[in-house]
């Protein structure tokens, strides 16, 4: 019996949405993915995007057919089951004089696997029976030569979800100037540290791209506000669209010029006008002016949302020093709130720390590294990677003290210090209390019944 499995919509991958192509040579490629469109894969083939829209993400597919067709396939990662062995490679001398087929020829069985006249398999099997030093190899070495005959010769391509995992670590690979050389390790610290969390109000300065507002934004998960100071007056963050996000959760994005923070600077000037003079526009004048009063409304709100302050914390990721940004931003974050702050230069943050610890209005400022090392994991054999990033920025953390003047009228009239047993008093319940007014009362009574009796005496 077949079991069949369930996918929800947004399992499937869908049209006009961006994935990322992970490909046998370990590289990656974001698409666009548009309908009745061709996406080449470079020397690992063609494919027709109509074939990949409504299938599941994650799956593996191998290209079959000059007209693009796709088949899913068993990941690659699984067929690498190795058997023990005492052999070693100590007396092979692997060079170019084992493989029997020359260049020509394996250029000619490549370009019928691109033409889809010969299978991968049969490919890597002529690769390995015209091989003179095979047989020799240990089964390790073995494994390792069909991996790489693999990457060179499979046809085959995971699409994957875009998300903050994936894309990280697509940019860290590809472009780490682009994100500021943040790793996947330091952004999650960052989220901590920040206290990210849905129906949070988050204040963000962002220039990795859009990468820590991503990340803000897929952890609030569409509830809560977050406002970003960006650069210029439009931001860049390339990073918002590769995430594939649903309007609910762009809603929750309020960005705001750097320009624009002081109060006293007034909003853009803009002409509403009357809907007798929007009837009077033509239709295009008429999309024209909707569109240039939706824009300048969604920039006066923006503003105003900044400008209401009670923000839950602020991260920073500025090209300017850090103190500079802070003072501007402080007066909007709440009391007790965290303010977390990145960059991939230890002495910009050294700095701001030492300006931190010396001001009342910052509590427990730290400079922090992560450390991350992976590990190449495969059936008996595990080690390091040898290739290796040194680091992945620095994090400097506080929180927000807001420094209250001393009101003499919230201090308890009578009270004091409690290990001075001078101006230590009890308090009697109301029952006691009554007790004793009844009892000084009565001697009160006593002794004037006294007087009375020794002056009638006398």
């Amino acid at each position: 019996m077949t079991e069949v499995t369930k996918y929800e919509d947004n399992d499937l991958i869908q049209a006009q949405q961006t994935v990322i192509i992970e490909m046998p040579s370990g590289n990656a490629k974001i698409i666009a993915l548009k309908p009745d469109t061709m996406v080449n894969l470079g020397k690992f083939g063609t494919f027709q995007s109509n074939f990949l829209i409504g299938k599941p993400f994650g799956l593996s597919y191998e290209i079959i057919s000059k007209q693009g067709e796709i088949r899913p396939i068993v990941h690659v990662s699984k067929n690498n089951s190795v058997e023990e062995t005492n052999a070693n490679n100590q007396m092979i001398i692997d060079d170019a004089s084992n493989q029997k087929l020359t260049h020509e020829q394996v250029l000619a069985l490549k370009e019928k696997g691109l033409q889809g006249e010969l299978a991968t398999e049969e490919i890597i099997k002529m690769m390995v029976d015209s091989h003179s030093g095979f047989s020799k190899k240990t089964e390790y070495s073995k494994a390792k030569y069909i991996e790489r005959k693999k990457k060179k010769f499979m046809k085959t391509f995971t699409p994957v979800r875009p998300t903050i995992n994936t894309i990280n670590d697509y940019f860290f690979t590809k472009n780490p100037d682009k994100i500021k050389h943040m790793r996947i390790d330091t952004l999650s610290q960052l989220l901590s540290m920040a206290n990210v969390h849905a129906n949070s109000k988050l204040l963000v300065v962002d220039d990795t791209q859009g990468l820590i507002v991503s990340s803000c934004l897929e952890r609030m998960g569409g509830f809560g506000q977050l406002v970003a100071i960006h650069e210029g007056d439009h931001h860049n963050y390339d990073i918002l669209r590769y995430m594939n996000f649903s309007k609910s959760v762009q809603n929750v994005f309020h960005p705001v010029p750097m320009t624009m923070i002081d109060q006293t600077i007034p909003n853009d000037p803009f002409e509403i006008l009357t809907d007798q003079q929007v009837l009077e526009l033509s239709e295009n004048d008429t999309i024209s002016y909707d569109r240039r009063k939706a824009a300048w409304e969604t920039r006066v709100k923006c503003r105003k949302t900044l400008h209401e302050g009670n923000f839950d914390g602020l991260i920073i990721s500025s090209s300017f020093q850090p103190e500079t940004v802070i003072k501007e931003l402080l007066k909007y974050v709440n009391g007790s709130r965290p303010i977390v702050v990145y960059s991939f230069n230890k002495e910009v943050l050294l700095q701001t720390a030492y300006w931190m610890r010396r001001s009342s209005d910052f509590l427990n400022a730290e400079l922090t590294e992560s450390s991350m090392r992976e590990y190449q994991v495969l059936p008996g054999r595990m080690h390091p990677n040898m290739n290796m990033s040194c680091g992945g920025g620095y994090l400097l953390s506080t929180l927000r003290v807001i420094d209250c003047p001393f009101d003499p009228s919230l201090v308890k009239r009578g009270g004091g210090d409690s290990n001075d047993r001078r101006s230590k008093k009890k308090k009697l319940s109301p029952t006691k209390k009554e007790d004793e007014d009844t009892s000084t009362k009565k001697e009160d009574e006593d002794i004037l019944t006294k007087n009375e009796q020794a002056i009638a005496s006398n």
